[in-house]
Order: C-alpha cells, then structure tokens, then sequence
C-alpha cells in the first residue's frame, strides 16, 4: 500500500477516534486526489469508498448529507476483516 493511502486510512481511523476532525480527512482526501496519488485500483473497495466519503464533502455540508460514523465505522471494520 502506497504511504498516501496509508496515511489516508490513518486519518480516518483518527477521526473516528475523534483525534482529526472531518475537515483534515477531506484537505488529505482532496490532495490526494489533486496529486494524481488517490489509486486505489489494487485496494480494497471499503477504501475507495471511505475516499469519496470525505473528498465529496467538507465541514461546511450539513451532517444529514455526510456519512455517519457508524457507517465508517463500518467501512473500517470491513478494511480489518480483509487484513
């Protein structure tokens, strides 16, 4: 896994641990894909999903059109089952 895909998937797993807020996933989701870096080709799908999750949205969208962090949450969990 490249070191920008990992650190994406850390950030998340910092947000849901409540250390990052929405904006930094979505700044990192956003320069991901803004540096050509976001390749998730050989990833898994819960990886490539939880990359639009928070590049789609910012802080400034109302909550009801973001995901909830259970629905993260479960994301991740499916990102654990493949490891």
């Amino acid at each position: 896994m490249s070191t920008s895909i990992s650190q994406f998937e850390h950030l998340v797993r910092d947000y849901l641990a409540e250390r990052v807020d929405w904006e930094t996933v979505h700044q990192y989701a956003v320069q991901l894909e803004w540096e050509n870096n976001a390749r998730f080709e050989t990833h898994p799908t819960a990886l490539k999903e939880l990359h639009l999750i928070f590049l789609t949205a910012d802080e400034k969208d109302d909550e009801q059109f973001r995901a909830s962090r259970d629905e993260i949450a479960g994301l991740v969990s499916q990102l654990d089952t493949l490891k």
